[in-house]
C-alpha cells in the first residue's frame, strides 16, 4: 500500500518542518503544492524529499488541493495543512492499512484535531475534519473556501478514527486567527456573490462574524446552520457553542440562552461544556441548586473523561477552572 502525503502551502517556513517530521517515517511519497512562496519553504520541502509543485493563486483552495491529487500515485492520500502533524506517527500506516481492509470499502477518515496556540500553549478544544482519503479519480475537493472532498454519488463512506490518527493544529493562533479570518470571509463573499448564499456555509458566516465581533450575525448564522436541513458530517457542537455565547455578549433574554443550552444537551448529554453553559445560565437566573447540580455535572464528565473520544470538544483545563471557582461562590452564598 503507498500512501501519498499533500500539502498545498504558502510562506510556512514556520509550520512545515514540524509537520514533516510527523510524516516522513510513513510518506512514500511527498508532494508540496506551492502557491507562491517568498520564504524558505520551497527550499525545506525540497530538503525533506518533497515533489515540489508551482500553482499560481486564484483565490480558491480546492483548486489547488485537486492540483495535488492529479500528481499523486498513492492509494491513500493523506493530506494535512501546513500547521498540523500526527501525534502519533509511529501507528498512522497500520492504522490505514486496517481502514483499507475495511468492507465496504472506506472512502475517508474523519480524524480529531487538537487546536493548540503556539505562544500560549493553551488547548483550545478539539475539532473533527478528513485528513485521510481514498485515492480515486471520483473524490475531489470542492468549495473556494473550506474545501470538502466531494464524490460524484453524493456519499462518502466515511470511517471516523478511534484516535490514532490525531493531529495537532495550530491555525488559531491569535497573532495569525484574524487575518485567516478576513481572508475566509473574504473568499466566502465571493463565493456568495457567484453561487448565492448556500445552507451550507452558514457555520462559517457565523464563524466570521463571531470573530469580527458582529455577535447578532454570528447567532444569527449560527441558528440558521442549527436548523437548516442541510448537515455536514462535522458535528453540531461548535454551531451551538457559537449561539449560545452570542446570545451570552448579546446580554439575549436569558431564557432564551437556556432553552438553547437545554436543547445542546438533548443531542449531546455528555458534553461538558453545555452543563457549563447552562450551570451559568442558571446562576444569572438565580436558580442556584440547579446551577450547581449543572455545574457539578460539568466536571464530573470532564474529569472522569466520559465525552467520547470522537467528540468535538471546548471545554478546556481554563473552561474547569472557571466552573470550579463558580462553584466556590455558589457555596459562598449558601
Amino acid at each position: 500500500m503507498k500512501l501519498s502525503v499533500c500539502y498545498i502551502v504558502k510562506n510556512e517556513e514556520k509550520n512545515l518542518p514540524l509537520s514533516l517530521e510527523t510524516v516522513k517515517d510513513f510518506a512514500d511519497e511527498l508532494i508540496v503544492v506551492d502557491t507562491g512562496s517568498t520564504d524558505d519553504t520551497k527550499k525545506i520541502a525540497l530538503d525533506a524529499g518533497a515533489t515540489v509543485l508551482d500553482f499560481a493563486w486564484r483565490d480558491d483552495f480546492a483548486a489547488a488541493r485537486n492540483f495535488a491529487l492529479d500528481h499523486a500515485t498513492g492509494d491513500w492520500i493523506v493530506f494535512p495543512d501546513a500547521d498540523e502533524g500526527f501525534l502519533t506517527p509511529e501507528k498512522v500506516r497500520g492504522k490505514i492499512s486496517e481502514i483499507d481492509a475495511m468492507q465496504p470499502p472506506i472512502d475517508a477518515v474523519m480524524i480529531t484535531r487538537v487546536n493548540m496556540d503556539p505562544e500560549t500553549k493553551k488547548n483550545q478544544g478539539n475539532d473533527r475534519a478528513v485528513r485521510l482519503f481514498r485515492n480515486t479519480p471520483e473524490i475531489r475537493y470542492q468549495g473556494r473556501i473550506h474545501e470538502n472532498i466531494t464524490h460524484p454519488s453524493g456519499q462518502l463512506r466515511l470511517y471516523h478514527d478511534d484516535g490514532k490518527l490525531t493531529v495537532y493544529h495550530t491555525g488559531y493562533a491569535e497573532s495569525v486567527g484574524m487575518e485567516k479570518t478576513e481572508r475566509n470571509f473574504r473568499l466566502l463573499q465571493q463565493e456568495i456573490s457567484e453561487c448565492g448564499e448556500r445552507p451550507e456555509r452558514y457555520f462559517e458566516l457565523a464563524g466570521c462574524y463571531f470573530d469580527f465581533g458582529d455577535y447578532r450575525k454570528a447567532m444569527k448564522y449560527a441558528i440558521l446552520a442549527l436548523d437548516s436541513s442541510w448537515q455536514s458530517a462535522a458535528s453540531r457542537v461548535p454551531r451551538f457553542h457559537i449561539a449560545i455565547e452570542s446570545m451570552r455578549r448579546l446580554d439575549w433574554p436569558l431564557e432564551e440562552q437556556l432553552a438553547l443550552a437545554e436543547k445542546a444537551l438533548s443531542e449531546y448529554p455528555k458534553q461538558p461544556e453545555f452543563y457549563g453553559e447552562r450551570g451559568m445560565i442558571l446562576c444569572a437566573l438565580g436558580r442556584l441548586k440547579e446551577a450547581r447540580a449543572s455545574l457539578c455535572r460539568a466536571l464530573d464528565i470532564y474529569e472522569k473523561k466520559e465525552t467520547p473520544a470522537k467528540a468535538e470538544t471546548y471545554f478546556t483545563e481554563e473552561a474547569a477552572e472557571t466552573v470550579r471557582k463558580r462553584i466556590q461562590e455558589i457555596d459562598a452564598l449558601s
